[in-house]
């Protein structure tokens, strides 16, 4: 995996920064508008991180959604580049970064196991999640051993646009329509074998009923001479 092209330093007075070939971009969580307008990545670690960004996931008044971001499994830095992330969601979202087991453990708590953030992978939790979301509306995806990161940022990028609200709803609705189809189907076919099982059964009656006359009217013969 390529490395990171930023580190994730803590800012004095709890704030946390990204230090890179440019200038440091100071973050705070406190002092960030109602997305992640100009901020890059927001670190999680401590208890009161964790429960800042379980409340934000889970407020109902929110309207961007949010990425979290786990250590990759074979290096210490996040799992994907923020400025990559960044280029696929926007500038409104915010983007977390939890380090630490511990961090990964925390959320697990919050949202619970089929919600929180896998280690080793990244994340995206749309707006209006609660404990009893389905999991499948808010995707994440997991970096394997040895796989490049642009092809964990290239599965994030299609399960991203894949899964925003409009379109999962049009999703919906096209899964809705082929499973009446499938449905309409399905009958129209139980109706055809029925009729050639019915069609079967005439012609057999009426072979029978020939089959039947024509014992009939050879008896009929016999008796007549």
């Amino acid at each position: 995996m390529r490395a990171e092209s930023e580190r994730v330093e803590e800012a004095p007075g709890g704030e946390c920064s990204e230090s890179g070939t440019g200038s440091a971009a100071v973050m705070s969580e406190r002092t960030t508008p109602a997305g992640g307008e100009g901020i890059g990545l927001i670190a999680v670690r401590g208890r009161a991180d964790l429960r800042s960004l379980g409340a934000h996931l889970l407020a109902g008044e929110r309207e961007h959604p949010v990425v979290g971001i786990a250590r990759s499994l074979e290096v210490d830095e996040p799992v994907l580049a923020s400025d990559d992330v960044r280029v696929i969601v926007g500038a409104g979202p915010r983007i977390y970064y939890l380090p630490g087991e511990e961090m990964l453990l925390g959320l697990h708590g919050v949202l619970g196991s089929a919600l929180a953030l896998p280690a080793g992978g990244v994340r995206v939790w749309w707006p209006g999640l609660s404990v009893d979301s389905d999991p499948g509306d808010h995707p994440s995806v997991l970096a394997l051993d040895g796989e490049p990161a642009a092809s964990v940022l290239a599965q994030f990028a299609r399960e991203f646009d894949l899964s925003r609200p409009r379109v999962r709803q049009e999703i919906r609705m096209i899964e809705d329509l082929r499973r009446l189809a499938e449905r309409e189907l399905a009958l129209a076919r139980e109706e055809n074998r029925n009729m050639k099982i019915e069609r079967h059964d005439a012609l057999t009656r009426a072979q029978t009923a020939e089959a039947s006359l024509r014992d009939a009217m050879r008896r009929l013969e016999e008796m007549g001479r």
